[in-house]
């Protein structure tokens, strides 16, 4: 797994979240596309969603994975 730190604040990559949360990328789009869990910081230069471990909470929370 490649470290993405952006100001001090470590993100992960999609495939990195599926991974934690135990769900398949379409999931996870699928969620974010209905309004279910917030929407990703997107890098600005590879445009790649991020999220950071707060947003990985929230969607634990949200979607009652532990």
């Amino acid at each position: 797994m490649k470290k993405i730190v952006i100001k001090g604040k470590r993100y992960y990559r999609v495939s990195e979240v599926c991974k934690i949360l135990g769900i398949f990328k379409n999931t996870l789009y699928n969620w974010e596309k209905k309004g279910k869990i917030p929407k990703a910081y997107r890098d600005p230069m590879s445009r790649w969603r991020l999220y950071s471990e707060k947003d990985i909470e929230k969607i634990r929370k949200i979607s009652g994975r532990k």
